[in-house]
Order: structure tokens, then C-alpha cells, then sequence
């Protein structure tokens, strides 16, 4: 009998420990300590940062807190170089997985402040695309532009294509959010070539699955089926590839405008443990509701989706979902509900339209820099060159050489002149047609808008809003007019 009671006793304590340890933070310590540990600082900060992103990544908010004290707890047993920067980024991450973007902010911008001090290129690189992130969450695409090009500089001057790689990808990501095809799908033409050297398989299939994110908003069937075979025959076992996968899958299914076969597939992926969601399966849902003629079931999403906090400040999200609104309320008799909605939709596409040109200004900004950066890292290559050669020429005496070295030098320098300035120009005839085609097409909605119109005060609103868009035109056209005189 005693023996039978130890033994109850025994798998108690098992029980209880089992329990306990499955109530603890999914943090392994073991292998955080080795990364601490690891004398190479290089990788020790690559291997600890890529710790606590992955340690965040998809958890529960209600265990975040445990297990940003648990990876500061064992911080603090052990001295590292930038320990207070690595510090300070976990507090963003931790803070953003709350979706306190104010303190992630600020935590963020401690951590760049401790980077510069140490000159640490990798952790600024890191930094600043973690503030392209924070920014890409708040709807700011214009600042998030701009983080990404402070990154990609830092990524140069440690000389890892790899990491260019990621950024050229990340900055596709905003253009295609925002509807900009054709420059998204030009830096991944220029993610293709760098990989085409690395090889890295993650990266091949990255990449199919952001070109069928394009195609899918170009309504591109045919290329987007490519990409859904691509990444059905990938060799890469990436956590995501299920994702990509299983969503390019239930695009093909809209782009057919069979509608009932992706409620279907969607409506099963939400229950999927696999599947890493986003809005995205929410928005599709509602669109596919309502084509299907189940207008009431995309109401709903659509009212659901508009009170998300992840969407507020997404012009581009906020004016499909406004303009289905007012499809929806159409199809009820509701003409003042709808007339409502359609306002909303517009004044959302007012602001979208206006982000889009900050962007494109960006985007200009960040080719002109690239430009001058090959150029004026040319020019320090030939003058290193030139040095060498004519120290050589002058040891060897051998004077003709030393003519055709200085005419090649020269010849190399006029060239690259010659591009820059050849760039600029087609900056600013991009810029020009960029800002005249969206002012243009604004005026052009309107006036679709005027035809519409039932009452006088419409008529009114509208053509304020007319004569607004009218004068934004305008002003750009001077402005541009004056860029190009420069």
C-alpha cells in the first residue's frame, strides 16, 4: 500500500512538473546563450536579433510578456558589445507585437541612437528596416520608402547582396500595397539577378509569391498560375511556403470568378493552424461574398474589417471597403447610404492618391542616390587605378603608358557623367508624368462623379472638390516645370 501511494505521489510530481513547464515562455535559453556566446560579433548580433524576431513571431499577445522577461533575464547574466542597442529592439519588438507602434517607435530609435555610436552598420541595417516595418504598419509608405534606402545603404557598405536582396523585396512590398505594379515588379526583377548568383532557394520562392501578389491585382491569370506552380513544385520547406501556396491557390479561384470555390477554400483556411493569416483573407472573403450575391455576409466583414485597428491607417484598404459599402447599399434601394459611403470612398482615394505621388517622389530620390553612388564609387576605384599604374609606370619608366591610363581614366569619368545626368532627366520626366496622370485621373473621376450627381449640394461638393484637384494640378505642373528648368 505504501508502495502504491509513492508511487501516486511520484507521478503527481511528474504530472505537475510537465505542467509547469509547458505554462513557461517558448523561449529555448540553451540556444540564446550560445548565440551570446558566440566570439564573432558579426554573427553573434545576427544570430541573437533573428532570436527575438523569431521568438515573437506569431505568438499569442498574452504571452509576450513573458517572453520578453524571459530573454532579458538571461541578458543579464552576460556582457556583451551593443547589448543596450539589441536591448532597446527587443522593447520594440515586444512593444510592436502589442501594437504600441508610439513606444516601438521610441524604443526603436534609442536602439539606431546606441548603433551610431558604435558605427555598427549591421545593426543600423537591421534598425532601420525594423522602422520600415513599424512605419509600413501605421499606413506611412512615403517614411517607409525612405528607412528602407537608409537601410540599403548600410547594406552596401557591408557589402552582403544577401541583404540587398531582402530590402528589394521589402520595398516591392509597399509598391505593390499600393498599387504601383510596375515598380514592384522591377525590383524583383533586380532580387531575380542578384539571386540568380546566390541561389538561395527561400529567396526563389519569395519571390514567386510576390509576383503573384501583382499579378493577382493586375488580374494577371495566366502569369499568377505560373507562380502558383512555382511554388507548388518548390524545394524549399520554409514555415511560409504552405501560406503562399494555399493563398496563391484561392486567388486562381477569384481570378476564374469562381466565387463559391474560394468562400470555400478561404473559409477553410482561417481554420488552418498552418496558414498564417492576415486581413487580406477577410477582404478577399467580402469581395467574393458579394459577387457571389451574398451581400449581406460581405456587409459584415466589411463592418468588422473597418473597426481593425491594422487597417486605420490604410487609405488604399479603407476605400475598397467603402466603395463595396456603397455597391452594397445600391443594390439594397439605400441611394443616401450609398451616396455616404461613396463619399468616404473617395475622400480615401483622395488621400491615397496623394501618398502615391509622395511615394513616387521617394522612389525617384532613392534611384537618383543609387545612381551616384555607383558613380562616385567608380570614381574612387579609378582613382585608385590610376594611382597604382602610374606608380607602377613611373618605376618602369614607361611614359606611354601613363598617357593611356589618364585617357581611360578620363573617358570612365566623362561616362559616368553622362549616365548620372541621363538618369536625372528620366527621374524628372517620371516625376512629371507621375504627378500630371494622378492629378489628371482625379479630375476625370470627378467629372464621371458630376454625372451622378441628384442634388444641387452634391453638384456643389463635387465641384469644389473639382476645382481642388484642379489647383493641385496646376501647382505641380509649375513645380515640375521648374525642376526641369533646373
Amino acid at each position: 500500500m505504501l508502495k502504491m501511494l509513492r508511487l501516486s505521489l511520484s507521478l503527481l510530481l511528474i504530472c505537475c512538473s510537465f505542467k509547469a513547464a509547458l505554462s513557461q515562455p517558448h523561449v529555448k535559453k540553451d540556444s540564446l546563450v550560445n548565440f551570446i556566446q558566440l566570439k564573432d560579433q558579426g554573427q553573434r548580433e545576427r544570430k541573437v536579433t533573428r532570436y527575438i524576431k523569431s521568438a515573437f513571431q506569431n505568438l499569442p499577445v498574452e504571452k509576450a510578456d513573458s517572453t520578453k522577461q524571459a530573454i532579458v533575464h538571461t541578458f543579464a547574466n552576460y556582457s556583451f558589445d551593443n547589448k543596450e542597442a539589441i536591448v532597446h529592439f527587443l522593447e520594440s519588438v515586444y512593444q510592436r507585437q502589442l501594437l504600441k507602434f508610439n513606444e516601438s517607435r521610441r524604443a526603436l530609435m534609442s536602439a539606431i541612437n546606441e548603433a551610431h555610436k558604435s558605427d555598427d552598420h549591421y545593426l543600423l541595417y537591421l534598425f532601420f528596416s525594423h522602422q520600415a516595418f513599424l512605419q509600413t504598419d501605421q499606413g506611412n509608405a512615403i517614411d517607409a520608402v525612405y528607412s528602407y534606402g537608409l537601410a540599403k545603404n548600410e547594406a552596401r557598405k557591408l557589402n552582403d547582396p544577401y541583404l540587398e536582396v531582402l530590402l528589394n523585396v521589402n520595398i516591392s512590398d509597399i509598391y505593390y500595397k499600393s498599387g504601383l505594379y510596375a515598380q514592384s515588379l522591377s525590383y524583383l526583377n533586380k532580387v531575380q539577378e542578384i539571386n540568380d548568383t546566390l541561389k538561395r532557394l527561400n529567396i526563389y520562392s519569395l519571390l514567386s509569391y510576390n509576383r503573384a501578389e501583382n499579378y493577382f491585382r493586375m488580374k494577371n491569370y495566366d502569369s499568377l498560375k505560373l507562380c502558383n506552380e512555382k511554388l507548388n513544385g518548390s524545394l524549399n520547406r520554409t514555415y511560409k511556403l504552405h501560406t503562399y501556396q494555399k493563398r496563391t491557390a484561392y486567388y486562381l479561384h477569384l481570378l476564374k470568378h469562381d466565387y463559391k470555390g474560394a468562400i470555400k477554400l478561404i473559409n477553410k483556411l482561417v481554420k488552418d493552424s498552418l496558414y498564417i493569416k492576415s486581413d487580406a483573407e477577410h477582404l478577399n472573403l467580402a469581395d467574393a461574398y458579394f459577387s457571389n450575391g451574398q451581400i449581406d455576409s460581405a456587409q459584415y466583414i466589411v463592418n468588422v474589417l473597418l473597426v481593425q485597428p491594422s487597417i486605420s491607417n490604410h487609405p488604399e484598404i479603407k476605400y475598397h471597403l467603402y466603395e463595396l459599402l456603397g455597391n452594397i447599399a445600391q443594390i439594397k434601394k439605400d441611394d443616401k447610404l450609398a451616396a455616404y459611403n461613396f463619399k468616404l470612398a473617395l475622400e480615401q482615394s483622395k488621400q491615397n492618391i496623394n501618398n502615391l505621388t509622395q511615394v513616387g517622389d521617394i522612389s525617384s530620390k532613392i534611384k537618383l542616390d543609387e545612381v551616384q553612388d555607383r558613380y562616385y564609387m567608380n570614381v574612387l576605384k579609378y582613382k585608385h587605378e590610376r594611382l597604382w599604374l602610374i606608380f607602377s609606370i613611373v618605376m618602369t619608366g614607361c611614359m606611354v603608358i601613363i598617357f593611356a591610363i589618364f585617357y581611360r581614366s578620363n573617358r570612365q569619368k566623362s561616362h559616368y557623367e553622362k549616365l548620372l545626368f541621363e538618369s536625372k532627366k528620366r527621374e524628372l520626366a517620371l516625376i512629371n508624368s507621375h504627378e500630371v496622370r494622378n492629378h489628371l485621373s482625379n479630375i476625370l473621376g470627378l467629372l464621371d462623379i458630376m454625372r451622378d450627381c441628384d442634388t444641387k449640394e452634391e453638384l456643389l461638393q463635387t465641384q469644389a472638390y473639382l476645382q481642388y484637384s484642379a489647383q493641385e494640378l496646376d501647382k505641380n505642373l509649375k513645380n515640375v516645370s521648374r525642376k526641369l528648368s533646373d
